[in-house]
């Protein structure tokens, strides 16, 4: 289980990051331009909401009711948080029980990162594609100054092998393995082959510090 400790800087942070995510979230709406009639799936929704951060698309989308959420957890806190949204269980590493092209627009925020390495993230954007008509995942950037699951500044940078030891060895026992944590380059995307063409960039806080990656349908 990942670390629940809750620090005073992870509040500070969680309150910086609703700014970005509220900033992202315009992104979303100029590259998808969603309307009433748009069928969206959010895929990552997470039942804790200790950080004040935490599922910004649900709280911030205008139709509730053309929301689907995909979650691997415990989907009864997000129900009765979130009535008019369709709940649907998932299990993670498998197929999606969706059709091809089943909804116009498939987000995912700060999930990319969780579901294993190379490969996997590889084969999690083209199972989002397979799905969905239009995709907006974020993730966060591994050239980043600050890692926000572990806290480090900078150590993220060195091989992840040894950034694993790190974690290993320090109260981050759990982003340790390579299924719970891999952190991506905008090179790292750029190897790995896609069902359609994808447009890739950095996200830059407040137009100056880059944190995230955002990859979209062109």
């Amino acid at each position: 289980m990942a670390n629940k400790t809750i620090t005073p800087t992870k509040h500070l942070l969680a309150k910086l990051s609703i700014k970005v995510r509220t900033d992202q979230y315009k992104d979303f709406e100029s590259i998808t331009k969603p309307t009433v009639r748009t069928k969206i799936l959010d895929l990552g929704v997470t039942s804790d909401e200790t950080l004040k951060d935490s599922n910004i698309f649900e709280r911030l989308y205008r139709w509730p009711s053309r929301l689907t959420v995909a979650t691997i957890e415990d989907a009864k806190k997000p129900n009765k948080l979130y009535p008019k949204v369709k709940i649907v269980k998932i299990i993670s590493g498998k197929k999606l029980p969706f059709n091809n092209n089943a909804f116009d627009v498939v987000v995912s925020w700060a999930t990319l990162e969780h579901v294993g390495g190379y490969k996997s993230q590889q084969d999690f954007i083209n199972e989002l594609l397979r799905i969905g008509k239009k995709v907006f995942i974020t993730t966060p950037y591994r050239g980043a100054l600050y890692e926000p699951h572990t806290g480090f500044f900078l150590l993220h940078w060195l091989p992840l092998k040894l950034f694993r030891q790190i974690c290993k060895h320090t109260n981050n026992k759990f982003w340790s393995t390579e299924k719970n944590l891999n952190p991506l380059w905008i090179s790292d995307l750029k190897k790995m082959k896609f069902r359609r063409n994808l447009n890739i960039k950095v996200y830059k806080t407040f137009n100056l510090l880059p944190s995230h990656i955002i990859i979209s349908t062109k």
